[in-house]
C-alpha cells in the first residue's frame, strides 16, 4: 500500500480486460484439451483398428486350421471306409464334407486375400477330384478303390493342402503378432499423450492461478485493506494501479475516489467552520431579536427556539414537555379568554398548512402577546414544519390606549371651538357684521373650507375613538343603496367638475337592505372622495350598484395612480397612507378606509380592493339583502 501518487496507466485504451483475459486463458486450456482429446481419440481409434485386425487375423488362422482338420477328416474317413467297408468311417467324412463350405465361407468373409481364396480352391479340388469320386468308387468296386488308394495321390494332395494352410496360418499368426505390437505401441502412445496432456493442463492451470493471484487477488487484497483505511477516515491512502483489466481500473477508480474524498473532506471541514461561524452568528441574531422565534417539525416537536422565546414561555409558566400545541394549551387557563385561546390552538392542530395570527392577554400580569404561525416548505413544496413567532406588545397596547385617549380628548376639545368658529364665520359671510369686500369674501371662504376640513378630521378621529370604545351604533331602516349612491355622486359632482374629472354612473335599482342611511352615505362618500383625490385631471371615476346573488354590490372605480400590490393589504390599517399618496403629496389622514371598512362590517358586509399601479383602483362593497319573513 502506498500513500504517494503512482503512475496511472490509461485504462481506457486497454486492449484486454480481466474478463477477456480469463476467457482467453480458458480458451487456451480448452483448446489444448481438445488437441489432447483428438490425439487420444486418434490413438484409441488406431488401437481399435489394430485390435480388430488382430482378431480378424487370429480368426482367419483358426478357420484355416479348421479347414485343415476337416480335409484330414475327409481323407481318413474315405481311407477307413475303403479299407474296412465300415460305414462308421463315413460319418466324419460326411460331417467334414458338410462343414467345409460353411467354414470356408467364414474364412472368405474374414479374409478376402488370394491366400484364403487359394485354400478354398485347394480343398474344393481335393473334394471334387479325389474324396467324392473315391468314396463313390468304393461303394461300387472296393478293389478298384483300394487299387486307386494305393497310388497314394490323395496323400500327396493333402500334404500340399496342409502345407498351404500351414503357410497361411503362419502368415496370419505373424500378422497377429504385428497387430499386437501395434496395439501395444498405440496404448503406450496414448498413455504418453494423456500424461503429457495432464501435465501441460496442470501447468497451465497453475500458471493461470498464479497469474490471477498476482494480477487479481493481490491487488484486490490491497484494495480491501485500503478500503478499511478509508472507512477509518484515512483518505490519504492510495494503492498501486496494478492488476489485470478491470482490477487495474478499480485501483485507478479507488485512488480517484480517495483523492475526491480527501478533497471533499477538506472542503467540508472548511464549510463546517464557515457553517459553525454562520450558525453562531444566526444564533446571536435570533437571540438579539425582540420577537420569540421557534421552529417545529411536522409532528410539532420543537427543533429550535431563540432566547426571547424561551424567556417569554418561561415567564408564562409554560411546560417544556410535548408538542408546541400541547405546551401552549398548558397555559390556556392563564389567558383572559381561555376558551378562545384553546379553540385557536386546536384549530392550529387541525390545520397544519394554514398561517394564523392571534393576540391574547395573560390575566395575572396583564401582558399582551401576539403570535404568528406559518408552515415551512422545502423547494419541492413538501412541508418541513412550522415557524412560530411571539411578541410582547404590552407596551404597544398601552401606548395605543393612551394615544386613543389623547385623540378622543383632543378631538372632543377641538370640536366645540370649531363649531363656534364655523358659526361666526357663517354669520360674517352672511353680512351680519357688515358688508364684505370681494377679497374678504374669498379669504373667508378659504377659512371656512379649511374649518370644514378640520371638522371632518375631528369627526373621523371621534368616530374611530367611539369605534374602539363601543363599536358603531347603527340607526337601521330600509335603505336603497342605489338611492344613497346617487346622492353621494351628486354631492361630489362639483368637486369632480372642479378637478376636470368625469363621473360615470352604472347604478341599477336594487332591493332595500336593513342599514343605517347616514353611515352608508359616509362609506360611499369616503370611497368617492378617495377616487377623486387620487385621479389626475382628465380621468374617469365610475360608480356601479347592482344586485348579485343575495347581496347588493357597490363599486367605485377610478383611472388614477393605483396602489402597489405589496401595500394593498395595509390599506385598512389606521393612519396608513400609500407610497403614491405620499409621493404626490395628496392630503389625507389614513382614516377614511378604516371607517369605511368598519361601516361595511357593522352591516354584515365586506369591502375589498383591486388595483394596479398607473392603471387605477376599484373598491368593492358587498352588503347582505334583507330577508323577507
Amino acid at each position: 500500500m502506498q500513500s504517494g501518487q503512482p503512475q496511472r496507466p490509461n485504462y481506457r485504451r486497454m486492449r484486454f480486460g480481466l474478463t477477456a483475459r480469463i476467457l482467453l486463458a480458458g480458451a487456451l486450456v480448452t483448446g489444448f484439451l481438445v488437441v489432447v482429446f483428438v490425439l487420444l481419440f486418434g490413438t484409441l481409434s488406431a488401437t481399435r483398428r489394430a485390435t480388430d485386425r488382430e482378431e480378424q487375423a487370429a480368426a482367419s488362422a483358426s478357420l484355416a486350421q479348421q479347414i485343415e482338420k476337416l480335409v484330414l477328416d475327409l481323407e481318413t474317413g474315405a481311407r477307413g471306409y475303403i479299407l474296412t467297408r465300415n460305414q462308421t468311417f463315413l460319418q466324419p467324412w460326411a460331417q467334414a464334407r458338410r462343414q467345409l463350405p460353411h467354414v470356408s465361407a467364414e474364412l472368405a468373409a474374414t479374409d478376402d486375400s488370394t491366400a484364403a481364396m487359394g485354400i478354398e480352391q485347394a480343398w474344393q479340388d481335393y473334394r471334387d477330384t479325389w474324396a467324392d469320386p473315391l468314396v463313390a468308387l468304393a461303394r461300387r468296386d472296393r478293389a478298384a478303390a483300394e487299387n486307386k488308394l494305393t497310388q497314394n495321390r490323395a496323400n500327396d494332395q493333402t500334404v500340399q493342402i496342409r502345407a498351404q494352410i500351414d503357410h497361411y496360418v503362419a502368415m496370419r499368426l505373424g500378422a497377429v503378432a504385428r497387430y499386437k505390437q501395434q496395439v501395444s505401441d498405440d496404448q503406450r502412445r496414448g498413455e504418453l499423450t494423456a500424461a503429457a496432456g495432464i501435465g501441460v493442463v496442470a501447468l497451465l492451470f497453475l500458471g493461470i492461478v498464479a497469474y490471477l493471484l498476482r494480477s487479481t487477488v493481490v491487488p484486490l487484497r490491497r484494495l480491501a485493506a485500503a478500503t478499511e483505511d478509508v472507512a477509518r477516515g484515512d483518505f490519504a491512502t492510495r494503492v498501486p494501479e496494478e492488476g489485470a483489466g478491470e482490477v487495474g481500473q478499480l485501483a485507478h477508480a479507488f485512488n480517484e475516489m480517495a483523492a475526491s474524498l480527501e478533497h471533499q473532506r477538506s472542503s467540508l471541514a472548511d464549510q463546517n467552520v464557515d457553517l459553525e461561524r454562520l450558525a453562531n452568528v444566526l444564533r446571536a441574531v435570533l437571540d438579539s431579536t425582540v420577537d420569540g422565534i421557534l421552529l417545529s417539525d411536522v409532528d410539532g416537536t420543537v427543533q429550535l427556539a431563540n432566547r426571547p422565546m424561551v424567556e417569554m414561555t418561561r415567564g408564562l409558566g409554560m411546560t417544556f414537555e410535548g408538542t408546541v400545541t400541547e405546551r401552549l394549551l398548558s397555559v390556556a387557563q392563564r389567558m383572559k379568554d381561555p376558551e378562545r385561546f384553546a379553540e385557536s390552538m386546536e384549530y392550529l392542530r387541525r390545520n397544519p398548512e394554514e398561517s394564523t395570527f392571534n393576540e391574547f392577554e395573560e390575566t395575572e400580569t396583564g401582558h399582551v402577546f401576539q403570535g404568528w404561525t406559518s408552515p415551512v416548505h422545502d423547494d419541492g413544496g413538501a412541508t418541513l414544519g412550522r415557524i412560530w413567532t411571539m411578541r410582547d406588545v404590552t407596551q404597544q397596547r398601552e401606548l395605543d390606549r393612551l394615544k386613543d385617549d389623547f385623540v378622543a380628548t383632543v378631538s372632543h376639545e377641538l370640536r366645540t371651538p370649531l363649531t363656534s368658529i364655523m358659526g361666526f364665520l357663517q354669520m360674517i359671510r352672511e353680512g351680519e357684521a357688515g358688508q364684505l369686500t370681494a377679497d374678504q369674501e374669498r379669504f373667508l371662504a378659504i377659512v371656512y373650507r379649511s374649518s370644514e376640513r378640520l371638522q371632518r378630521l375631528v369627526g373621523d378621529l371621534l368616530f374611530v375613538a367611539r369605534l374602539d370604545a363601543s363599536g358603531i351604533q347603527l340607526q337601521r331602516d330600509d335603505v336603497r343603496l342605489d338611492e344613497v349612491t346617487n346622492e353621494a355622486v351628486e354631492a361630489v359632482s362639483a368637486t369632480a367638475k372642479a378637478r376636470e374629472l368625469t363621473l360615470a354612473s352604472e347604478i341599477e335599482a336594487v332591493p332595500p337592505i336593513d342599514a343605517d342611511r347616514e353611515r352608508l352615505m359616509q362609506l360611499i362618500g369616503n370611497l368617492l372622495s378617495n377616487a377623486i383625490k387620487f385621479t389626475p385631471a382628465g380621468g374617469v371615476v365610475t360608480t356601479r350598484v347592482f344586485a348579485q346573488d343575495s347581496r347588493v354590490v357597490a363599486e367605485v372605480e377610478d383611472t388614477g395612480v393605483g396602489i402597489p400590490e405589496d401595500e394593498q393589504g395595509r390599506l385598512f390599517q389606521r393612519f396608513f397612507r400609500s407610497s403614491t399618496a405620499t409621493a404626490q403629496a395628496i392630503p389625507g389622514t389614513g382614516l377614511g378606509l378604516v371607517i369605511s371598512k368598519a361601516i361595511a362590517e357593522a352591516h354584515g358586509g365586506t369591502i375589498s380592493v383591486r388595483s394596479r399601479p398607473g392603471q387605477g383602483t376599484c373598491f368593492r362593497v358587498e352588503l347582505p339583502i334583507e330577508e323577507e319573513d
